[in-house]
């Protein structure tokens, strides 16, 4: 406890001390803080709500399988691989589909990349049925390599992060 400034000491000192114990604050009882911690609640963690989706459809910009053998020039003539381009949004997407075997075969490997701003993500592939028939993660250079399939109709969607691109649907056969 501070005492009374002497009514007879006007210093500086004396006048400073009563300021400094005015402004001091007694602390609150221990129930009135008990009170008010029993009263407090924690938030609850808000639940994230999902993002939606965006599905983006790519155009097919080029497919090996159309061009005359000609239009490659004789070093090209002969190959099995087909090479179709994807564009969509930023992203074109190289898919390529060869015999898992020697020709002709039934079965077929498709690989390919990615190109564009995000490089991780995953590719998915689905038959006509809509049954999935593969799935590969991109690699750092955003490649992917898909289990081999038989002779079909497939669809390829290939997932970044909040972005879904869904390539047409592709015949993959032996060419006629």
């Amino acid at each position: 406890m501070t005492s009374a400034p002497d009514s007879r000491d006007p210093s500086d000192a004396a006048f400073e001390r009563v300021l400094r114990d005015s402004r001091r604050l007694d602390d609150a009882p221990e129930h009135v803080i008990q009170r008010a911690l029993n009263v407090w609640q924690p938030r609850r963690q808000a639940q994230a709500e999902p993002s939606l989706l965006q599905r983006v459809l790519a155009v097919l910009t080029f497919d090996s399988a159309g061009a005359s053998p000609l239009a490659y020039g004789m070093r090209s003539a002969g190959g099995t691989t087909r090479q179709l381009l994807f564009s969509a949004e930023g992203h074109d997407i190289d898919l390529r589909i060869s015999p898992a075997g020697d020709p002709p075969s039934d079965h077929w490997l498709l690989n390919g990349q990615v190109l564009g701003p995000e490089s991780q993500g995953t590719v998915t592939l689905t038959d006509a049925l809509g049954q999935a028939a593969g799935q590969a993660a991109l690699n750092e250079w955003g490649e992917f390599k898909l289990p081999q399939v038989a002779d079909g109709e497939y669809t390829v969607t290939v997932r970044l992060g909040e972005r879904e691109i869904v390539l047409p649907a592709v015949l993959v056969r032996q060419a006629i």
